[in-house]
């Protein structure tokens, strides 16, 4: 029979070896399940990019083959409502420029609005803003992109500059917008600043895929110059 004096708890060794156990599997498990949990966010951010797509590809067949009014002066002679963001180069700069009165940012949610009903669209489940002490320059000063600009997505000013969807010649490699931002990388300021060439940006295209795109593919249509892929496999700037 067992008595009170049989008894007896767990010893210090076996305590600590239980919990170096369970700080093993955390090790472990912890970035299985982070890793998982970003690329169900990718996922859910190519969704987003496919059907922000969509919604440009109806607005450019309901309006003859046109994309929305030009965010850029420089192909709009005597337009005065825009003008680059000051301060040094940011992700995506030429095609975020700002009101020269309003100061605000350029907004082009409000040409998809009528094709899409949820604007929960237009932030990406990853945009945890930009490091401002890396780039001191972005506008949205360390905070979510889609808080200060209304959406974490680009719109490429190529395809606004061309204007029409007959002067791209191709299609299926111009991409009409992307993610501003890496974030779905892990290093998304090392891919921009070095130009690393792996996919890393949700990008949605005039031809109306969507897949994770290079930041050269990105860098080439975007600086120093907005430049759209030609049949030679060049790039011709669009001033």
């Amino acid at each position: 029979m067992c008595t009170p004096k049989d008894r007896r708890g767990f010893t210090l060794i076996e305590l600590l070896v239980v919990i170096a156990i369970i700080a093993i599997l955390a090790a472990i498990l912890f970035p299985v399940f982070a890793k998982a949990r970003e690329q169900a966010k990718k996922a859910a951010c190519t969704s987003n990019v496919k059907q922000l797509g969509l919604a440009w590809m109806m607005y450019v067949q309901d309006y003859d083959e046109t994309f929305p009014p030009t965010n850029s002066t420089q192909s709009a002679p005597g337009n005065t409502e825009w003008e680059p963001y000051p301060g040094g180069p940011f992700p995506c700069k030429p095609c975020r420029p700002r009101n020269k009165v309003t100061k605000l940012p350029y907004d082009p949610r409000f040409f998809a609005l009528p094709y899409i009903k949820n604007l929960d669209l237009f932030k990406c489940p990853s945009d945890f803003g930009i490091d401002a002490g890396k780039v001191p320059s972005e506008p949205s000063v360390g905070g979510p992109v889609w808080k200060y600009a209304g959406t974490s997505y680009c719109i490429n000013t190529v395809t606004l500059r061309l204007a029409a969807m007959a002067a791209i010649p191709k299609p299926a490699e111009t991409y009409m917008g992307a993610e501003v931002y890496a974030w779905h990388s892990g290093d998304p300021f090392t891919y921009w600043n070095l130009r690393n060439s792996g996919p890393v940006r949700v990008a949605y295209f005039c031809d109306g895929h969507a897949k994770l795109a290079t930041e050269n593919l990105i860098a080439a249509q975007c600086s120093p110059q907005p430049s759209y892929p030609a049949d030679d496999g060049t790039f011709i700037p669009v001033f």
